[in-house]
């Protein structure tokens, strides 16, 4: 016998119209078009990322770069390995990315001198200067996409988002680095 979750009604997607199926869905997990909150997120940061490239197409800078660059401006120098898990990514995924970043001119890469498997990572004077001028124009974008969202509304958005950081950070045993 199949396990079932409490609240939330099985139905048959494929055999009901989408409206009425997402209907009979528990509102508490599902929206009215049967999108997660999981579904929801990813749709909102591909969004964003989309926005965000546009802006960064004007220093020829790919997203996923950016990401590498608003780390270490936040958090200074950091070991390869710290630096990917921040960013999210794989540190095999890291290696390429970073190559193309240091080969523009943007990071450095030092070898630990006590282990020299380990490389720190910092930004150069061109790469802050990047960052430095691109955040204003990411933050307007952000601000825009926020246009009709009262700031109580947004105080409830910060205390569920963090609530869901939390009780995933607390699923995956703390094995999770994020920034």
């Amino acid at each position: 016998m199949p396990k079932s979750t409490p609240g939330v009604t099985r139905t048959t997607l494929d055999r009901e119209p989408p409206g009425e199926a997402a209907a009979k869905l528990s509102p508490e997990l599902f929206d009215e078009r049967g999108r997660t909150v999981p579904w929801m997120a990813k749709t909102v940061r591909r969004l964003y990322d989309a926005q965000g490239q546009k802006i960064l197409d004007r220093e020829n800078l790919a997203i996923a770069y950016w990401y590498y660059l608003r780390v270490l401006a936040e958090r200074g120098e950091l070991n390869q390995l710290e630096l990917s898990k921040r960013v999210g990514i794989a540190s095999t995924t890291a290696v390429p990315a970073l190559d193309n970043l240091e080969k523009r001119g943007l990071v450095q890469r030092i070898r630990d001198p006590k282990d020299r498997r380990k490389y720190y990572v910092s930004l150069k004077e061109e790469g802050r200067r990047l960052v430095d001028e691109m955040l204003p124009q990411l933050v307007d974008m952000f601000s825009a996409s926020l246009d009709g969202i009262s700031p109580r509304d947004m105080q409830v958005f910060w205390k569920v988002a963090h609530q869901i950081e939390k009780n995933l950070i607390q699923m995956s045993k703390d094995d999770a680095t994020l920034d």
